[in-house]
């Protein structure tokens, strides 16, 4: 048995809502390991101080006073600093013993961190690396000083060499890793692709689902599930929606974010009728929800030159809905997509003539669809298991 911290910027409360870092816990735990996460409240809407056992798990939520939640770049340089220097007097107190510190990006959330548990605890430290945080600000528009976006590069390269070992989720990500952080350590860096607890699809009635949902029943639906921000850039979804009229298509979003009253404003100025904005739900209905719908949509910024794996595509490929991505052209997702799942189709995401032409494609061939589902799902069982993530990271301390 080992005593494993997972320091995390998102650990959702609720059981029926598990995100990664939820699934990661609990397949440790139900391998025998005492599991501890330590929950930083980034976010304004984050849960209060407190610590509790969530589902036999150990979990320590952290957070600051309100004034550090104001959207002043003052303010979030001073949270920056300070919430790592606050949470070690929770880490003290709490967490006793550990072997293995496991955390995830963006490091900026942790710095100073992972030489803590080192000096405090003797302990092993292995980073999930899901983005690079300044290359994703820089590219959305979000740092356009060059010194800035200096400082925090340094600072996640400086970071990213304090852990033993790092987990990227494709070979472009270990690439962009060694090119722009001047990372030359290659046997400090595996591939260690997202996860999922691999369950089978629910069983339900499409045509119930959809009446419940008010969505229609003759159409073809092409789903987009979770954020919207700038980072999807979803205005390109619209242009689709738009010049896909005549196509016997209706695009449902699900979900929230900075972007979606905007979104919901253009529709409505634009007269774009198929098109159906839905709330966020419960995610053992929003998976309901998916299965009865019949083409998974991804969409990334085409500004982004940071390759990526968008994790919505295991919901997609665990319910069987071929994919439709509009990436970006650095991403090699959608080469994954194409060649090795087999399960959809992608383009670059500003280029309309092209997606439009590939939904064509999906919504005119039923037999298709189902194709490129089936094959979805032996993908998602083959290389999504978190059984095979567990066992990669812990391997740091055996």
């Amino acid at each position: 048995m080992k005593n494993i911290s997972l320091l995390t910027t998102k650990y959702p409360v609720d059981p029926t809502s598990p995100w990664l870092t939820n699934e990661l816990a609990l397949a440790m735990r139900d391998s025998g390991h005492n599991v501890t996460v330590v929950a930083l409240s980034w976010m304004p809407d984050d849960p209060e101080n407190g610590v509790a056992m969530e589902s036999g798990i150990k979990v320590v939520r952290v957070r600051l006073p309100s004034f550090f939640y104001k959207r002043m770049r003052i303010v979030t340089g001073l949270k920056i600093l300070l919430f790592p220097l606050i949470a070690r007097f929770y880490i003290k107190k709490h967490v006793k013993v550990c072997d293995l510190l496991v955390a995830n990006t963006p490091c900026v959330t942790i710095l100073g961190l992972t030489r803590f548990f080192r000096r405090r605890y003797g302990a092993k430290s292995f980073l999930v690396c899901w983005d690079f945080f300044p290359f994703y600000l820089k590219d959305l528009g979000l740092v356009s000083n060059k010194f800035s976006f200096e400082v925090l590069r340094v600072i996640e390269r400086t970071m990213y060499k304090s852990f033993d070992k790092i987990g990227c989720m494709t070979n472009r990500n270990i690439d962009f890793l060694q090119q722009n952080y001047d990372f030359s350590s290659l046997a400090k860096v595996c591939k260690l692709p997202i996860w999922a607890t691999i369950k089978s699809a629910p069983m339900i009635s499409k045509a119930d689902i959809r009446t419940k949902f008010g969505l229609p029943q003759d159409k073809v639906l092409a789903v987009f599930g979770g954020a919207m921000s700038i980072v999807q850039d979803l205005r390109n979804l619209l242009i689709l929606a738009e010049h896909s009229k005549e196509l016997n298509v209706t695009f449902v979003l699900i979900g929230s974010g900075t972007e979606r009253n905007d979104l919901i404003a253009q529709v409505r100025e634009r007269s774009i009728d198929n098109i159906i904005f839905l709330d966020a739900i419960p995610r053992f209905e929003y998976e309901k929800l998916l299965q009865a719908c019949d083409i998974g949509l991804i969409f990334l910024s085409h500004k982004l030159t940071v390759p990526s794996f968008p994790s919505k595509s295991l919901d997609y490929f665990k319910l069987s809905l071929p994919i439709l991505a509009g990436l970006d052209a650095f991403t090699d997702f959608g080469g994954i997509l194409l060649n090795e799942a087999k399960a959809g189709y992608f383009a670059q995401a500003d280029n309309t003539v092209a997606l439009k032409k590939l939904l064509g494609e999906l919504v005119n061939d039923g037999d298709l669809r189902k194709r490129l589902g089936e094959n979805g799902r032996v993908f998602y069982e083959a290389e999504f298991d978190v059984e095979d993530a567990k066992e990669a990271i812990i391997s740091v301390v055996n």
